[in-house]
């Protein structure tokens, strides 16, 4: 009697396990079904039936292999992240998993944005995520080594740098404008002194960044970056930063010669009318 109660637990409990393999297989048949749909809408297609089996397929076997995370990437990166994981393999799972922000990048650029994050770093993805689209315009407008400062800086920051780097008048002054920038100890304050009105409509050059950093970190600081870093172009932004002061011995050169010019003029007109008698 003993035996046949433990026979019939027993089976009970094949049975009532049997059932929640089952129940758990249609969760996830659900979970995946669900994912496809939100990948198709965020990639702007529309699945036919076979394509949409092919596309679950795969994210069955990329969750199994690389976890339940792959199912947000595949939500936020849409179909593409399928594409790129059977191309690129574990090295894009491993990436996306990083910086998960930068997934949708990856997925539609990752033949690009893969050598890039070997060469530079993670820093590369992180800077992608706050600045979707940006980077590659960040490493031509500054160099690979602004990377790792930027992807560490507010996001309104790296707008408006790029905008004006896109006025600047020589590469040379955009990557003045980075290094200004970096090495300001109130780099806020510097941004807020660059006359963005006036760097749209005539352009940047290293004497308005100079201007700009004399007030953010003092005259002498913003003069010695120039002359170490530039000194091509620093007898310019001296001559600019020297200007007012020059005009303003002009003008006191005059005012201060005006009496003399003066009397000359009526010594010499009462010379002449003397000579005439």
């Amino acid at each position: 009697m003993k035996k046949l109660k433990k026979g019939l637990i027993l089976l009970v409990c094949i049975c009532l396990s049997g059932v929640v393999m089952a129940a758990s297989v249609s969760a996830t048949a659900k979970v995946i079904t669900e994912t496809i749909e939100q990948a198709a809408k965020r990639s702007g297609k529309v699945l036919t039936p076979a394509a949409r089996e092919i596309a679950e397929t795969a994210l069955k076997k990329a969750a199994a292999k690389h976890g339940d995370e792959v199912l947000k990437m595949v939500r936020s990166g849409g179909l593409e992240v399928l594409e790129q994981g059977a191309k690129h393999g574990d090295e894009f799972w491993k990436l996306c998993a990083h910086t998960p922000g930068a997934a949708r990048s990856l997925a539609l650029h990752a033949d690009e944005m893969i050598p890039l994050v070997r060469r530079i770093g993670p820093e590369f993805l992180e800077l992608e995520a706050k600045t979707p689209g940006l980077t590659t315009k960040i490493i031509a407008a500054f160099g690979e080594d602004s990377v790792k400062t930027l992807s560490k800086v507010p996001p309104d920051d790296i707008s408006r740098l790029i905008g004006y780097a896109s006025k600047a008048d020589a590469p040379a002054t955009s990557k003045f404008l980075y290094e200004s920038y970096s090495k300001s100890a109130n780099r806020s304050v510097f941004l807020e002194q660059l006359n963005w009105k006036q760097i749209m409509a005539t352009g940047l050059s290293v004497a308005a960044v100079t201007a700009a950093y004399k007030v953010s970190d003092g005259i002498q600081e913003g003069t010695k970056i120039v002359a170490k870093d530039h000194p091509e172009t620093f007898k310019d932004v001296v001559s600019n930063l020297s200007a007012p002061v020059r005009y303003g011995l002009y003008a006191l050169f005059a005012i201060l010669l005006y009496p003399a010019a003066l009397f000359a003029w009526r010594i010499g007109k009462h010379i002449l009318r003397s000579k005439k008698r």
